[in-house]
């Protein structure tokens, strides 16, 4: 199980990674593969609900890609995500859930969000910022 140290510590290499990758633009987006996107389903261990950008850290379901490991979602805006439905009680911690993303592409167990597919509610819910 992941720490909420290590955890804040791939949040934080992830915002590194973007910030070094392009500092002519707001994000490093090719660090990130929206052409062959993944879904990974499991368990809402946190979702943080900040800004300039919301994560969503899911841990795997067995049979997944990365199973039981924690994957680190990064997200758009809050004030983006809740023009799209989304809210800071959209996802509470221990919720099932499935999600699209565009995986890292170095293969770790991280992406951008793309598509909430199956939330507790029963809606599916995008990222408006994310084609696709």
């Amino acid at each position: 199980m992941i720490s909420m140290k290590s955890a804040t510590l791939a949040v934080a290499a992830i915002a590194a990674a973007l910030a070094a990758g392009a500092a002519h633009a707001h994000h490093a987006a090719v660090m990130f593969d929206r052409s062959n996107p993944v879904v990974v389903r499991g368990t809402v261990k946190e979702f943080q609900w900040v800004n300039p950008h919301a994560f969503l850290l899911v841990t795997a379901d067995a049979g997944q890609p990365q199973a039981g490991k924690t994957w680190v979602i990064e997200m758009t805006s809050p004030g983006r995500l809740n023009r799209d439905g989304w809210t800071k009680r959209t996802v509470s911690p221990g919720d099932k859930i499935e999600v699209q993303i565009g995986p890292l592409r170095s293969g770790g167990a991280a992406g951008v969000f793309m598509q909430g597919k199956k939330l507790p509610s029963g809606e599916v819910l995008g990222d408006p910022g994310a084609p696709g």
